[in-house]
């Protein structure tokens, strides 16, 4: 960032009426802290403590104050196109792209930054990275400037998910009519979303050597042109800013992450803007070519001499494969040739799983589970060949690891699909006696209106659901962190929380530095302690005081503070620790009514549990039910008396009388007398 656009962005801070100066800290010397923490990779915090003389709470306050200024300029840097948005001059200047392209307005994609998170919510962040983060889904036009970004997602979050979400938050991803992105293969179809064909050559190293042969590779080609827009641009944002570039180690909380994200896109719009910096770009974009070149294939002499070794071996091996088996038989060789095939064709023999099954595979990961044999949300080596051992004493099929992980697999979608659906919609009710979700048919109805897909939910039952929620639920994404940058600023807005930070602090240079401190200043005669622009009013007495004579004093004697100027400095003393008093207070309610959220959601989990465990629960018969159900049948004494020590002994017997209507339950017990031989009596 060049000397005008600092001083262009400081003046658009300060005109926010969000920062202002204070007596020790100015608005350029408390921007001027953010950048720099900006600049470092991790972005410590004791690093400018010692560079600044300042404490370490005084950086961190200035760092968070900055911080939600920058956010509060969203609505300047952050706008998405409108109907009558014109055709970026990319498009409109190309013959390439000009007129396919001419409604496109950007490019959508999504890219992960690393956060830090406590040990029990790693298994939601941590997805094809090493370490954890977060998903950031961004929309960015031609001219590498974001429209759109919501940041928050956890990293095990697929960008098609997010962008369902984005579409329908509040301030959320809005696409002008007519008007269309441009996604990669991981987002779905829409007429506001093109995405490359499926199949067909698309990444531009693709076509360095082999030009488009029909209109699908062509498509794809100049696609794929245009969307590395939205890669540019992640490419210059992580370069511009190391705090988040690709795993550079968090140092701050989840939300200030989030917040760090949302203000470095803000920055880095502005600065395109006034100050783009051609080198910077220069440089992302030799990157992204470079990153081509080392996945580009080889060149197609070694290609070709690849395929034909590899071509010679496989004709040699099935050469001698197919003699080998015509001498170990009679049988011919076609015949025995695709008897070969099928044999290797069994191993992959197709599995169907029932609910039987299912349920069984569940209870088995689940007392994996309570052994402490999942670790992190990823169950080890040893749970997966407890689960097979368990399986295959119960069931009389060939249950291997990979078969385990597949059917794990579709369950996990399965609920996953369900839970999405139903989580957080309101009306609906578990029951785990019927094992679906109930509602009023009012209910469904909007609900069907918005997602067709959850009317075959009405009539289908959801089975193991309880077991599913306990073995899946915590280990998937929500969401509940995401927020845009206008979404920030609505909920601080709700909390009534001041943006302005009160950092005329008496004791902010005394915390463990050796600052220097100047002398103490005096206020002008009919003055204020502070100006009305926030600036301190205060100045030093140019010339040491004198006496009644006139002269110096050679001591230079301290004007004694009147009793005016101790009370205006007992009263910024109060007004600071009120302040301070009433954000604990805020935070202190904040945690509480979260806490008791929190509370009520799990008195609520156990009481769903108590009734999925009560119905679950096998009843058992007692010896006065029997007797008194065996009083109402017209049979014989004797038969009645032997038929109750029979199924007092025989509990499984005793259920299946039980679980039969009324009707049936006495020619049971005549069926039953008539096989068992020793309690058998005549008529």
């Amino acid at each position: 960032m060049g000397v005008d656009a600092f001083v262009l962005f400081f003046e658009k801070l300060r005109g926010t009426g969000v920062l202002q100066d204070y007596k020790r800290a100015t608005v350029e010397e408390q921007v001027a802290r953010f950048l720099s923490i900006l600049a470092q990779t991790g972005g410590k915090y004791r690093t400018l403590a010692f560079y600044y003389h300042r404490s370490i709470g005084t950086i961190s306050r200035h760092f968070h104050n900055v911080l939600r200024a920058v956010i509060s300029l969203a609505p300047e840097f952050l706008k998405q196109p409108n109907a009558t948005t014109p055709v970026s001059s990319k498009i409109a200047n190309n013959s390439r792209f000009f007129p396919y392209f001419k409604d496109c307005i950007g490019a959508i994609d999504g890219t992960h930054f690393r956060v830090k998170v406590n040990r029990a919510g790693q298994t939601r962040f941590r997805g094809r990275k090493e370490w954890p983060t977060q998903n950031v889904l961004a929309a960015c036009n031609f001219d590498l400037q974001f429209l759109y970004v919501l940041a928050g997602w956890e990293g095990t979050a697929s960008d098609s998910r997010i962008l369902k979400d984005a579409l329908t938050r509040p301030h959320g991803l809005v696409i002008p009519e007519g008007k269309f992105y441009l996604g990669d293969g991981g987002l779905m179809l829409r007429a506001s979303l093109l995405t490359p064909y499926r199949r067909v050559r698309y990444h531009l190293k693709e076509y360095s050597r082999n030009a488009p042969k029909n209109e699908k590779e062509l498509f794809n080609h100049r696609h794929a042109s245009l969307r590395n827009s939205i890669e540019r641009c992640f490419g210059v944002l992580k370069k511009r800013f190391p705090i988040i570039a690709t795993g550079a180690e968090a140092q701050y909380s989840f939300d200030t992450t989030t917040n760090i994200i949302l203000a470095c896109c803000i920055i880095h719009n502005f600065l395109m803007g006034v100050d783009p910096d051609e080198q910077l770009i220069a440089e992302v974009d030799r990157e992204l070519a470079r990153r081509q070149r080392q996945n580009e294939p080889q060149c197609e002499e070694e290609t070709r001499a690849g395929i034909e070794l590899r071509d010679s071996i496989a004709n040699h091996m099935w050469h001698d494969y197919i003699h080998n088996v015509q001498q170990v038989g009679t049988m011919s060789k076609r015949a025995k040739g695709k008897q070969a095939l099928q044999g290797e064709a069994s191993t992959k023999e197709n599995l169907c799983w029932t609910e039987d099954m299912d349920t069984a595979l569940l209870e088995a990961f689940l007392a994996e589970q309570r052994k402490g044999n999942r670790q992190e949300g990823t169950f080890t080596s040893h749970a997966y060949n407890n689960v097979v051992t368990s399986l295959r004493v119960r069931f009389p099929f060939n249950f291997d690891k990979e078969k385990i992980k597949n059917r794990q697999k579709t369950l996990k979608k399965h609920f996953a699909t369900v839970k999405d659906l139903f989580h957080n919609t309101s009306g609906f009710a578990w029951s785990p006696v019927t094992k679906m979700f109930t509602a009023e048919p009012e209910v469904w109805e909007r609900l069907i209106e918005e997602n067709p897909s959850a009317s075959k939910w009405i009539r289908t039952p959801i089975n193991n659901y309880g077991k599913m929620f306990e073995l899946y639920g915590e280990h998937r994404a929500t969401g509940d962190g995401a927020a845009s940058a206008f979404e920030r600023i609505d909920r601080w807005n709700m909390r009534n929380s001041s943006f302005n930070i009160d950092l005329n602090d008496i004791s902010e240079d005394d915390e463990g530095m050796n600052a220097y401190t100047p002398s103490p200043f005096t206020p002008r005669e009919g003055t204020n302690a502070y100006s009305s622009d926030g600036r301190s009013a205060f100045t030093p007495d140019p010339s040491p005081s004198v006496d009644s004579h006139g002269t110096a004093s050679s001591k230079g004697k301290k004007r004694k503070a009147t009793m005016g100027d101790v009370s205006v400095n007992e009263l910024e003393v109060m007004s600071t620790n009120m302040s301070r008093m009433a954000a604990g207070i805020e935070m202190g309610n904040m945690i509480a009514e979260r806490s008791a959220k929190a509370m009520e959601k799990g008195n609520e989990i156990k009481e769903k549990s108590l009734v999925i465990l009560e119905h679950q629960k096998t009843h058992i018969y007692k010896e006065g039910e029997i007797y008194q159900e065996l009083q109402r049948y017209d049979i014989p004494a004797e038969m009645r008396l032997n038929g109750y020590k029979y199924l007092s002994q025989n509990p499984g017997t005793t259920r299946v009388l039980f679980g039969l209507p009324d009707e049936y339950r006495q020619q049971f017990v005549v069926d039953l007398a008539k096989k068992q031989a020793f309690w058998q009596v005549d008529f």
